[in-house]
């Protein structure tokens, strides 16, 4: 199961080809459409969803594996353990926040970043008190969506309603 995607709402697309460079990667056609995939997804992405959507640019899922393995090692991917199990990449943001929150629907899986993040401080607190160096962390937080509301609520009505 694909994850729906929403894009970034930053100002302008990474220039994907001059990124690898000023990496020290080479820039094939299949690496600079993972990059632009990756930069306009606002939601994490299995490798699957990745190899799906570029291997028209000639990426076997090999390439994709072997290729978020480099981004992930030079820190510019950051890997997400997601609340399903399954194991999502996103790039590092450029704005200097190192991290994502984000909200699910177990309905119909619609992923909605969250901006704020009310972990840091704590996290931060317990880094000092604990003497622990490079802590991270990750939330996702699930639930229904309006949308998915919808539906169920009119059958919990009818439900509740009396037949004379």
């Amino acid at each position: 199961m694909g994850t729906k995607t929403a894009t970034h709402s930053h100002s302008h697309a990474i220039d994907a080809a001059a990124w690898l460079r000023e990496h020290g990667l080479r820039a094939t056609h299949g690496r600079i459409a993972i990059v632009r995939l990756l930069d306009a997804s606002s939601v994490p992405l299995t490798l699957a969803d990745i190899h799906e959507k570029v291997r028209a640019k000639g990426c076997d899922f090999a390439t994709v594996f072997r290729f978020i393995s480099i981004l992930e090692t030079k820190e510019l991917v950051q890997r997400v353990a997601w609340i399903d199990g399954t194991t999502r990449h996103e790039i590092r943001s450029r704005d200097g926040h190192h991290h994502h929150h984000y909200l699910i629907c177990r309905t119909c899986h619609k992923v909605e970043p969250i901006d704020e993040c009310v972990v840091e401080r704590f996290e931060d607190q317990i880094a000092k008190e604990r003497g622990y160096a490079g802590l991270s962390h990750s939330l996702q937080l699930s639930g229904v969506c309006p949308d998915c509301q919808k539906p169920a609520a009119k059958k919990s009505k009818k439900k509740g309603v009396r037949q004379s």
